[in-house]
């Protein structure tokens, strides 16, 4: 009894709705609407894909725009730092050349002596001949710079073997 009393009062308040008139286009207009809405709505989501790949370029492009900078500041540091530790290897090299002059040379000496002399001139001329290849190459400064590191080296220890026997012969 209680469903049919609202069936009731929900019949008499539909009665009670004023009259509607259906639009003069009738469901063409409803679906030339929805077409419409479809449209639009199509629209939107490559508008939004290229709004997103436009910001992302943007985004990368300063990155990458804040990374050279940074990069280029560092490698002018980084060749300002080579010219320098170059600068003193180069020092170190004349240094230790004068040395070597100042030492007087032996036409006797022992035979493994004169080996390992002979040893350390064949690699000062291998390092000076591998520099003489890096200083045609524009790009290879660090490479130059560990050259110049074995070439002290190698002199380091043909001045003390040198010395050690010249040393030894007095």
């Amino acid at each position: 009894m209680r469903t049919e009393l609202k069936l009731n009062e929900l019949s008499a308040r539909l009665a009670a709705l004023p009259g509607f008139e259906p639009p003069a286009a009738g469901w063409k207009a409803v679906h030339a609407a929805r077409e419409a809405h479809e449209a639009r709505l199509s629209l939107r989501w490559p508008v939004a894909l290229a709004a997103a790949a436009l910001i992302a370029t943007a985004g990368l492009a300063a990155s990458l725009h804040s990374a050279r900078s940074k990069l280029s500041a560092g490698t002018a540091l980084a060749s300002i730092e080579r010219t320098a530790v170059a600068a003193e290897m180069r020092a170190e090299n004349r240094r230790l050349e004068a040395i070597l002059a100042a030492l007087p040379e032996r036409h006797a000496m022992r035979g493994s002596t004169a080996y390992t002399l002979a040893e350390l001139e064949d690699r000062l001329a291998l390092v000076d001949d591998r520099l003489s290849r890096v200083t045609l190459e524009p790009n290879a400064p660090e490479r130059a710079e560990a050259l110049w590191r074995e070439r002290v080296g190698v002199m380091h220890t043909l001045v003390q073997v040198r010395y050690a026997d010249a040393v030894g012969a007095w």
